[in-house]
């Protein structure tokens, strides 16, 4: 229970702010000396940051929503900003899949990556619209700008690299409008947040069955192995389920 509340509480603060929130995990498991959750545990965490994102920007995704069921051409050329801005992230995401799982147990990949997040939001600061040039309304969003931003949040897949904090900055450096810029980051992370937690839930699935772990031990031994690992449905899951979404809730968490 007390790991739950520690992992979850990291992801809800994490992911509201332009820091890493799989990094944060990561340095988290090897501080803490805690162990492995479990892909199950993963699962829970990506439907809590879900469950987050909706709460906060329900208004917007509603609106969206409907103004495409209506074909309204603003609601629709945003709902295909944010589609286009998911194929690179999927590309990427799935292309470098086994690179990337193996970053989680690299706690100084991780620190190095935390250090180049840093670095990039200090000097956002620097571009169109960065907080040097507050006067500057910044320029529209369009399809370049959006596949620009969907390639680097298939970078931030790296854990450590905050997704949230170099998508905006890019955007920021693009000359895209912050608060827009900080609005869309949330939006485009829906399909990519999403999409991430149903590989996980196609793979705890398979974990959950003797046949299928008996044929994958057979082809590869080393996933065979993972779902030894792979957890179940426990009470602690769903405080590290509430964690991240009840930081949605604070008053703070819409500003």
């Amino acid at each position: 229970m007390f790991e739950s509340i520690i992992l979850g509480l990291l992801q809800g603060l994490a992911e509201f702010l332009p820091i890493s929130s799989s990094g944060h995990l990561v340095l988290g498991h090897e501080l803490l000396g805690m162990n492995e959750a479990g892909m199950f545990f993963d699962i829970m965490l990506h439907a809590g940051t879900l469950l987050s994102i909706f709460v906060v920007f329900h208004k917007k995704i509603t609106d969206i929503i409907v103004g495409c069921l209506r074909r309204d051409k603003d609601q629709l050329r945003e709902a295909g900003y944010i589609i286009l801005a998911s194929i690179p992230t999927a590309m990427i995401g799935l292309g470098f899949k086994d690179l990337l799982e193996g970053l989680f147990e690299n706690p100084r990949a991780v620190c190095v990556a935390e250090l180049f997040t840093g670095l990039l939001l200090f000097t956002s600061q620097w571009g169109p619209t960065g907080a040097k040039h507050p006067d500057n309304e910044g320029v529209k969003m369009n399809w370049w700008r959006a596949l620009v931003t969907g390639v680097v949040q298939g970078i931030a897949c790296i854990p450590g690299i905050s997704r949230s904090g170099s998508t905006i900055s890019a955007m920021m450096f693009m000359g895209v409008n912050r608060k827009y810029a900080g609005e869309f980051s949330f939006l485009m992370s829906i399909p990519a947040v999403g999409g991430a937690a149903l590989l996980d839930v196609i793979k705890w699935a398979k974990c959950q069955s003797a046949e299928k772990v008996a044929q994958m031990a057979l082809e590869n031994p080393e996933k065979a192995a993972q779902c030894a690992d792979a957890g179940s449905f426990t009470p602690e899951l769903l405080w590290a389920c509430w964690c991240p979404s009840s930081s949605a809730l604070s008053p703070s968490s819409g500003s």
